[in-house]
């Protein structure tokens, strides 16, 4: 069955690939099939990896699970792709594409791929770096939204994550709360880090759609997370990675999803017309900067974001340090300061003179 996200019509038939109203690339809605056995406790999966626990879902996949990896003895995260998409032919060479592309990236905010291969079953796995502490998701559910130094932290590791992957051309294209996840590494420090590269893609690599359906029979994309443009269009580019981490944002600082809908057509109907409620409304004390700066990266309009993750950066950089320079200012709190004007070039320079005469003043 196919889903228009703009006139919402609905077609049986899946020969079409644009809707024939409006000429809107359709969505595929599908399911997982039916499976073997589920694999369990103390199997040894490829003669490598021996299950030593059932862990949450992680986006992207079938199952997931602490494995030990026999032959170094140490503990992994291996991650189990339904094999129902491999009878589609290229689907192997999908799979071999996406974690190669996986294995290209490195960063402390990135969790590190160790393997991939395919099982006795020959359902393909990945196996990764451990990571226990949980996802932004899980935070979120807990505490409702994140404090604002808590939340730049966030803004500034995924973002620095981001950067490094589309330097090494790679776009993520699934950037969510459940592709975060929280680490802490052998040096103490703690990290938000990126996972789920799994759906990764190469920059320029023509052989892909967005629309596809993954190994897991599910659209590659989160829909609560694609752009207006990848909706419409097919178009894949950093700026669609950081419209998913405005949305992601959003979340983590205010506890709810900017865009309503009950059904996939009305939520990526909801995309596609760029209206969403706006973040004051569920946290009033929002600093107006901080407004702005998120509603940048969702901007409907891809021309209006950020151009790169590396500008973004500095952006938020800026902001950082404004804040941690006046966070005894009850006005920044509340957010009841002179807003100031995110505009890409010359930031820094606007944000000294605004510092400068704001001191000038106090010492008079």
């Amino acid at each position: 069955m196919l889903v228009c996200p703009r006139c919402e019509k609905m077609y049986p038939s899946n020969d079409l690939e644009r809707c024939p109203n409006d000429g809107s690339l359709l969505y595929v809605l599908g399911s997982e099939g039916p499976t073997q056995r589920p694999w369990d406790v103390n199997d040894t999966i490829a003669n490598k990896y021996r299950i030593l626990q059932k862990l949450p879902k992680r986006v992207g996949t079938g199952q997931s699970f602490k494995a030990e990896q026999i032959k170094l003895q140490r503990s992994v995260e291996l991650r189990l792709l339904s094999n129902e998409g491999m009878m589609k032919p290229g689907e192997q060479a999908r799979f071999q594409r996406e974690v190669s592309v996986w294995s290209k990236v490195r960063s402390p905010y990135i969790v590190r791929l160790y393997d991939f291969g395919f099982t006795e079953r020959d359902e393909p796995y990945i196996t990764l770096e451990l990571t226990e502490q949980g996802t932004l998701r899980d935070l979120i559910n807990r505490q409702g939204f994140l404090a604002y130094e808590e939340g730049l932290r966030l803004s500034s590791h995924i973002l620095q994550a981001l950067a490094t992957a589309h330097q090494a051309q790679v776009l993520h294209r699934n950037v969510s709360p459940e592709s975060v996840v929280l680490h802490t590494l052998s040096d103490g420090q703690s990290y938000y880090r990126l996972t789920g590269f799994a759906v990764a893609k190469l920059m320029g690599d023509q052989e892909d759609d967005p629309t596809a359906i993954t190994m897991t029979g599910q659209v590659i994309c989160d829909p609560a997370y694609m752009a207006p443009e990848s909706i419409m269009m097919g178009i894949l580019e950093p700026k669609t990675d950081l419209y998913a981490l405005g949305v992601t944002l959003y979340e983590a600082f205010s506890g709810q999803r900017p865009f309503p809908g009950e059904s996939l057509s009305e939520l990526l109907g909801a995309h596609v017309h760029g209206t969403y409620t706006p973040i004051e409304s569920h946290r009033p004390d929002i600093p107006r900067v901080l407004k702005s700066f998120i509603g940048r990266l969702l901007h409907h309009d891809p021309q209006q974001r950020f151009e790169s993750a590396e500008i973004a950066l500095d952006v938020l950089n800026a902001i950082i340090e404004d804040f941690e320079q006046l966070t005894a200012n009850q006005a920044v709190i509340t957010g009841e300061y002179k807003p100031l004007q995110l505009q890409q070039e010359g930031i820094i320079a606007r944000l000294s003179t605004w510092l400068k005469g704001l001191f000038k003043s106090k010492r008079k």
